[in-house]
């Protein structure tokens, strides 16, 4: 779904989100069947909240400004799941539920700049790059051992600081994570179009080859029939 949004292709659009609404209904289908729920419940659900949780749109509440709007809503939100104003406003509680409902890089986004807003800040990048060095050496020295949930906590905590120094440099690592995804698998497509044999029988060396061509083609829009000399 985000490639197709990406792409602004209507067409993929419609096709993923046909593949959505199919999960959609399977899902409340199989529910249905084990008596738990119906499709229209699903609907009605969304459709309650909706209003519930915007009374400046659907009912008579005036709000000035979007910082009123997203605080109303985070109390709204809070009252039903039966948590108080004061429990609602709890840092941990706040991060939790990033934790919980975002991929992994976004929500590992919300939690830097939350806590950054309450404090949990370096005073300057040249702070945020020596926690880099200091976890990178720790991951370093993590792999030395045959410890796995070590090392897994280690690498996270280096891709934690990473997705720290993007918020600084206003980069978004979700989106750079997707670029370098495409941009590889366009090389390697180009390299296939280079390759005279499955790349599987190809040595180090001549990968590295085929890599730097596609790599040159690809950067400099070169025709496809381009060889180095």
């Amino acid at each position: 779904m985000v490639d197709a949004i990406a792409l602004e292709n209507p067409h993929a659009i419609v096709e993923e989100l046909g593949d959505l609404l199919l999960q959609v209904v399977l899902q409340a289908q199989i529910a249905s069947e084990y008596g738990q729920f119906t499709l229209q419940e699903v609907a009605q659900g969304i459709a309650q909240k909706l209003v519930r949780r915007h009374p400046h749109v659907f009912g008579d509440v005036t709000e000035e400004n979007i910082e009123e709007v997203s605080d109303n809503w985070e109390k709204i939100k809070a009252a039903e799941k039966g948590e108080s104003p004061e429990q609602s406003q709890l840092l941990s509680r706040q991060l939790s539920r990033y934790a919980r409902t975002l991929p992994p890089l976004m929500a590992g986004m919300k939690i830097s700049r939350k806590a950054a807003a309450a404090g949990f800040e370096w005073d300057n990048v040249e702070g945020v790059w020596g926690k880099f060095e200091e976890e990178l050496a720790e991951l370093k020295e993590a792999l030395q051992t045959e410890d796995r949930s070590h090392q897994e906590a280690e690498l996270g905590d280096v891709l934690f600081t990473l997705i720290n120094i993007a918020r600084w440099y206003g980069l978004d690592p979700s989106e750079a994570l997707r670029g370098t995804n495409q941009r590889f698998i366009q090389r390697l497509t180009k390299m296939e179009t280079f390759a005279e044999r499955p790349l599987s029988n190809y040595t180090l060396d001549e990968l590295e080859s085929l890599w730097q061509k596609a790599k040159m083609q690809l950067n400099n829009n070169l025709p496809s029939n381009f060889h180095n000399s």
